[in-house]
């Protein structure tokens, strides 16, 4: 009923069930800027024998219908409604980079709309280089590779970052110009510490985009918080490093069921 309901309302989403499985967790999955569901691949069929796994699309991104937010906080607005509408039960829900920011709003605004989150890549402020800005408008397609370079850790598989690259640029120069000016203007470290969620922080290794010193900054901030660092994996940690990424949040879940 769930995965008809959301197609019915234009959102696009991977998910790991038919059937919506009433005697486990679920995990809702948000992507990050530029990105989509797809990103979530590992985690939706990894991680379904013991959740109800769903990726959903952002709006303008994916396949959902509609246009892409100005703001984190359109953004989160976007996901509040859609928490309302479709998951009576409170879902766990995780997001990366962009996503993590959307939570982290969402989580402030609503606790009472999730049971708990999961941060991955990302921070309570997200500052990103003007050049990065300037190079989405002005010369799309090397400021993707740019990009890419910075978003892996440099022993991945290259095939990996031929595919980021290839979802980013589908999502198109303005969507991703636009995410990226949202998360710039992100800022919630005055509001963090008023987070009381069961809240899971995972940083790569070698994360470049969003360094370790970010999430430490999550966890310091968030009362009772759990921080994982994921070895051999850059920004993209759930892509690159899955099988312990996906042990690290499977554990966080179960035991937050308890």
């Amino acid at each position: 009923m769930i995965l008809q309901a959301l197609e019915n309302a234009g959102i696009g989403f991977e998910a790991g069930f038919k059937e919506f499985q009433e005697n486990r967790p679920t995990l809702v999955m948000i992507h990050g800027a530029g990105g989509r569901s797809q990103v979530w691949c590992n985690q939706v069929h990894l991680l379904k024998s013991s959740l109800n796994t769903l990726a959903i699309d952002l709006p303008g991104h994916g396949e959902s219908t509609g246009s892409a937010r100005g703001t984190i906080g359109e953004y989160a607005v976007w996901l509040m409604e859609t928490l309302e509408a479709f998951f009576p039960d409170p879902p766990f829900l995780m997001g990366h980079s962009m996503g993590g920011a959307i939570v982290q709003t969402a989580a402030f605004e609503k606790p009472s709309l999730m049971k708990g989150l999961i941060l991955a890549a990302t921070g309570p402020r997200m500052g990103v280089a003007p050049a990065f800005l300037e190079g989405l408008l002005n010369n799309f397609e090397n400021i993707i590779d740019t990009i890419m370079g910075y978003a892996y850790a440099p022993e991945v598989d290259h095939r990996l970052v031929t595919e980021g690259a290839v979802l980013m640029r589908e999502a198109g120069s303005t969507v991703v110009h636009g995410d990226f000016m949202a998360c710039n203007r992100f800022d919630m470290r005055d509001r963090i510490a008023k987070i009381i969620l069961p809240t899971l922080i995972l940083c790569g290794e070698k994360d470049q985009l969003t360094p370790p010193t970010l999430s430490e900054k999550l966890s310091g901030a968030i009362d009772g918080s759990r921080y994982e660092i994921v070895p051999s994996a850059g920004h993209m940690v759930m892509i690159e490093n899955p099988k312990a990424f996906n042990k690290i949040v499977l554990d966080f879940i179960l035991e937050a069921e308890r």
